[in-house]
């Protein structure tokens, strides 16, 4: 009876009798300094009814996880210990560091080949050139072949262009990276400038901080170009219309006065732009001229006529700002003129409907830029001008004659 006795547990009064509680699904991390917390079974809250509501309350009011499946089984409010982790771990996926990937991808978001230029690691084979610069509205290109467009050419980001100040008609000097065995694949159509070693003849951090051919302070010419005949009167910075019919004659005249200049004015950049020319007109003067020359023959489109001129002129104002006395001779500003109105107006014929002004504020630009500098430095232009004085021809000529310093009659 004893026995019995002993293996009996003893009840001890107003005590309650142990229940089962159920473990929850998910197990909670919990600091090493949170408090206990304490999970209240099914029996446990009807024991306690007025317990049992708030615990109700507490658990409708919990917010619940933003991932699928998160607090499910939860019975328990949240501890001061576990508030505090919730605050401090990224509430979804969104909230993640992003992976190296995806660094890289924001961070190249946004910028395109044209800010991507220095890249240059040193196991890279460069290859130099060089060549003029051509900017036109979003991409600029180094022509490696004269001034017209060639497959040649070399890509220069605008990225480039604005950190150096590069303007158009800057003798560039650089390098290309030489394409690897697994770049052909994805080669692009021109290869990109990889380094800028000179501009002009200068470091290129020189090109930053130079003057601007129009802000430069213009007077009148003084100082002659030492030709005699019919051209003794022109001064370097003179802008002077040769005004003639157009043929082989004016032609003539052109090759013998850069032939004059070159024995002269030895001090003088010589520059010959033949625009819509003969080509064996152009052969001639390539081969006679101790000079620069850009020409595009007759067989070429408008445009590439207009590009030549352009450029030249360009080219011309780039060595005026470094001081230089530059010579332009153009054959001739009429055909300048006809080919830009090609291009404005399209294949509408010459004398339908009214003339598009920028025609002829191209032309005066072109003319227009020869000029004396009060610091130093010339650009003397002489442009031959066909003699018509009527239909567009004849406007044309009008133009330029407002501008020109002087005229030459043969």
């Amino acid at each position: 009876m004893d026995n019995e006795t002993n293996d009996v547990p003893v009840a001890v009064e107003g005590a309650t009798a142990p229940t089962r509680t159920r473990a929850p699904r998910r197990a909670t991390k919990k600091s090493a300094d949170a408090p206990v917390e304490v999970i209240v079974g099914e029996s446990a809250a009807a024991d306690a009814p007025a317990e049992s509501g708030d615990a109700t309350d507490a658990d409708s009011a919990a917010p619940r996880g933003r991932g699928r499946g998160r607090g499910r089984g939860r019975a328990a409010a949240t501890t001061e210990g576990e508030s505090t982790e919730s605050a401090d771990a990224p509430e979804s996926d969104d909230a993640q560091p992003e992976n190296g990937r995806t660094r890289q991808r924001n961070r190249k978001r946004g910028r395109g080949r044209d800010d991507d230029f220095d890249g240059v690691s040193d196991d890279d084979v460069l290859i130099p050139v060089a060549g003029i610069l051509d900017i036109l509205d979003n991409y600029a290109f180094v022509r490696t072949a004269g001034y017209l467009a060639s497959p040649a050419d070399i890509y220069v980001a605008l990225g480039q262009v604005k950190k150096y100040n590069l303007r158009k008609g800057d003798a560039i000097v650089g390098a290309i990276r030489q394409p690897r065995d697994n770049d052909f694949q994805n080669r692009q159509k021109y290869n990109a400038l990889a380094t800028i070693d000179f501009v002009n003849g200068a470091a290129p951090e020189e090109a930053v901080v130079r003057d601007d051919f129009n802000d430069l302070v213009a007077v009148h010419a003084h100082e002659g170009l030492g030709l005699k005949g019919r051209f003794a009167s022109v001064k370097k910075g003179d802008r002077v219309l040769v005004d003639a019919p157009a043929g082989s004659e004016r032609t003539g005249v052109i090759r013998d006065l850069a032939a004059e200049i070159s024995g002269s004015a030895t001090d003088a950049h010589l520059m010959v732009v033949v625009s819509e020319g003969l080509p064996e007109d152009v052969t001639s003067l390539s081969r006679g001229v101790r000079g620069e020359v850009s020409a595009s023959s007759y067989d070429r489109h408008s445009d590439e006529h207009v590009t030549v001129a352009d450029l030249a002129i360009a080219r011309a104002k780039r060595l005026v700002e470094k001081g230089h006395h530059v010579v332009v001779l153009i054959d001739s500003m009429t055909r300048v003129a006809k080919n830009q109105l090609a291009v404005i107006q399209g294949s509408r014929p010459l004398g339908d409907g009214n003339i598009d002004s920028a025609v002829f504020s191209a032309a005066k630009r072109l003319f227009g830029a020869g000029r004396a500098l009060e610091t130093g430095g010339s650009l003397t232009v002489i442009a031959t001008v066909d003699n018509h004085t009527a239909g567009f021809t004849g406007a044309v000529r009008e133009e330029l004659l407002d501008v020109a310093t002087g005229v030459v009659t043969l």
